[in-house]
């Protein structure tokens, strides 16, 4: 608790001085302390409540995830997803990995399986295509993929889903 009050204090001191910054230049005045004001702006970012930074992290989250979303259709590094919300690699890995509780491959990986199945069951296009639509080049390497995430290649996944689609307890019965 001193060390927050500490901070927040700190924090209102510098917010003072960027707003005597801001109107000394306003004014046309130099401003004596400007280079330490710009030395400390950070605080606050720095000392921000925990539920405000873990909302900040939670959207660049989500905003990777959208960005998964929108191109499971070609492969994703981890570098160009950090990237995508401006922090490190490794940083991002970890935030990524507390938040989901999946390294982000291996999310994306479940996300593009989850498409291939609602493909296999609302389409009918071949285990190839639905590999291509997907992005994977090789099928036989998407299947593999498939069979790891869902324990059932493509085409027995198909054919269950559809088997269970045709035999519906009570529709069927006269």
């Amino acid at each position: 608790m001193q060390t927050s009050f500490i901070a927040e204090s700190r924090c209102q001191e510098l917010d003072r001085s960027v707003h005597s910054l801001a109107l000394s230049q306003i004014l046309g005045r130099a401003a004596d302390d400007r280079d330490d004001t710009r030395s400390n702006l950070s605080c606050a970012v720095l000392e921000r409540p925990p539920q405000d930074r873990a909302q900040a992290t939670w959207g660049k989250i989500e905003a990777s995830i959208a960005f998964m979303t929108r191109n499971l259709n070609r492969p994703l590094q981890v570098s160009a997803l950090a990237a995508l919300v401006n922090i490190s690699p490794s940083h991002y890995f970890a935030l990524f990995k507390r938040q989901t509780g999946f390294a982000p491959i291996s999310y994306f990986t479940r996300l593009r399986m989850e498409e291939a199945r609602r493909l296999l069951e609302t389409t009918e296009a071949s285990v190839k295509e639905v590999a291509a639509q997907l992005g994977y080049d090789d099928p036989f390497y998407f299947s593999r993929v498939f069979k790891s995430v869902n324990q059932l290649a493509p085409s027995n996944y198909r054919l269950r889903r559809r088997a269970e689609i045709q035999v519906v307890p009570g529709e069927n019965s006269p």
